[in-house]
């Protein structure tokens, strides 16, 4: 079906008896701006809104972590399903469904949770009913907005392009250091203003405004729908998974405009299907390095608060050193798109494994210093590199190891894990924080462990194409 702005350019260069614009950049700033709007579902908002949650229901940062890990688990386990739908009825009907009810969990997380604070002080029940209320809020949210909306936008990527699927996945993710670098201070500021409650309901109400007229009035779910084929190319790629553009080296020439062919890779074998891709050595490679990166992540962001008051720091200190990992990471976004087009992905995974453990020993060394808040800022900088490239390094790994046939599958089932990996994260640290002080320790082992996964990283290989499978 084609979307009101598709017919309109359709028809100019009818008239004009020329051939109608690449629509994937149009899909391109699609998705850029419902990646950003998975904001209000992500560890960086709802971490800065921790204090004022916290305050109001009065309950400890274990039962707060809690909650958060729990939501976080169970809004992990539909995603593969989300990702087979996608791939049955397309993006654009399961993005139009999943931002409606988005928007809907942040505008009713706060009224529902205030609704508990009329339950008598006393009631031994009354601590349950909070922490089932919040777990429920969480999970909404953590759901259709980190893991849902955010699966939809890269998968509906993967259906556009696949040479130059490192860059505009690139372009896609510019906008999410943009949020990560103001919106905490925003978030924090209208907080202030107004209450926790009324923040989350605007943020909602941003998301309607952001993504629904988009999926109406611009979006196509395939080239295919409009006559056109992957990356702009004038010709439809033989087969969807190339076995040449996996393993390139740095000096391969770069891909060039929509209008310019590079040399016809050469495309072989089936699709994967998730119960095939599943039984690959390189699958489990990707995610354990995804697994890990997403816990420790989420841990550094969602406690940023509690961890720059372990330092002697502000919140205000806390605000800028989260700052400092988005202007990072949109400084290195687009750079690291055209790398990863060109460069082995075994060597990106592996650097971005050595770049997370450095990130977590520098911060583990921040409390023994003189000036933590030089050590805070830098392990947030060298955060912002290693979680940028390996975010990066996702959807264009799975897409060309495994194809687009069960792309949504395949990428959800990866989410999952991921989100998994952001639930159990900030639930240990905080344990761990509570047994023995500080988040040292934790820190600290966290960053041998990633860098024992940047070893295991460095020896990923394609996988092997599998025999004809009918069963997914």
């Amino acid at each position: 079906m084609h979307s009101p702005l598709a017919k309109i350019l359709i028809s100019r260069a009818e008239k004009a008896n020329t051939s109608p614009m690449f629509y994937g950049w149009v899909m391109l700033a699609i998705t850029t701006l419902s990646t950003m709007a998975t904001s209000p579902g992500q560890s960086f908002v709802v971490g800065t809104f921790s204090d004022a949650i916290r305050d109001d229901l009065s309950i400890s940062l274990s039962k707060f972590s809690a909650a958060y890990m729990i939501a976080t688990f169970c809004a992990s386990l539909p995603l593969t399903l989300v990702g087979r739908l996608s791939d049955r009825h397309g993006t654009r009907f399961v993005m139009t469904i999943v931002a409606i009810a988005f928007g809907a969990a942040c505008i009713v997380i706060g009224p529902a949770a205030s609704l508990t604070k009329h339950i008598d002080p006393q009631s031994p029940v009354r601590p349950w009913v909070i922490l089932a209320t919040l777990t429920l809020g969480f999970f909404c949210l953590r759901f259709l907005g980190q893991g849902a909306l955010g699966l939809v936008s890269s998968h509906a990527l993967a259906m556009w392009y696949e040479r130059r699927l490192g860059f505009v996945e690139a372009i896609r993710h510019l906008g999410m250091p943009l949020a990560v670098a103001l919106l905490p201070s925003v978030v924090l500021a209208m907080i202030a203003a107004t209450s926790w409650s009324t923040t989350y309901a605007i943020l909602g109400l941003a998301v309607w405004i952001i993504v629904l007229p988009l999926v109406f009035l611009a979006y196509v779910n395939t080239p295919e729908d409009l006559g056109q084929h992957l990356d702009g190319d004038p010709n439809p790629h033989p087969h969807h998974d190339q076995e040449d553009a996996i393993d390139i080296e740095i000096d391969a020439p770069s891909v060039g405009d929509a209008g310019l062919q590079s040399p016809t890779p050469n495309y072989t074998g089936p699709q994967f299907t998730l119960r095939q891709a599943i039984r690959t050595r390189a699958y489990w490679i990707v995610t354990a390095s995804m697994v890990l990166s997403a816990a420790v992540g989420t841990s550094f962001v969602f406690h940023t608060q509690p961890m720059v008051a372990d330092l002697g720091l502000s919140k205000p200190a806390a605000a800028a050193a989260v700052g400092t990992f988005g202007v990072v990471s949109l400084i290195v976004t687009i750079p690291f798109g055209h790398l990863i087009d060109k460069v082995r992905p075994r060597t990106l995974l592996a650097a971005s494994g050595v770049a997370l453990g450095s990130a977590c020993i520098c911060f583990a060394l921040a409390s023994r210093t003189a000036n933590p808040l030089i050590f805070l800022h830098t392990a947030y900088f060298i955060l912002g590199i290693g979680q940028s490239l390996l975010f990066l390094l996702a959807s264009p790994i799975f897409a060309r190891f495994y194809g687009r046939t069960h792309h949504g599958a395949i990428r959800g089932s990866l989410t999952t894990f991921m989100v998994i990996g952001t639930s159990v994260g900030p639930f240990i640290f905080s344990f761990w924080r509570d047994f023995s002080g500080n988040f040292n320790q934790v820190y600290a082992t966290s960053g041998i462990v990633a860098i024992v996964l940047a070893v295991w990283a460095a020896s990923l290989t394609p996988p092997q194409l599998p025999e004809a499978d009918h069963g997914d």
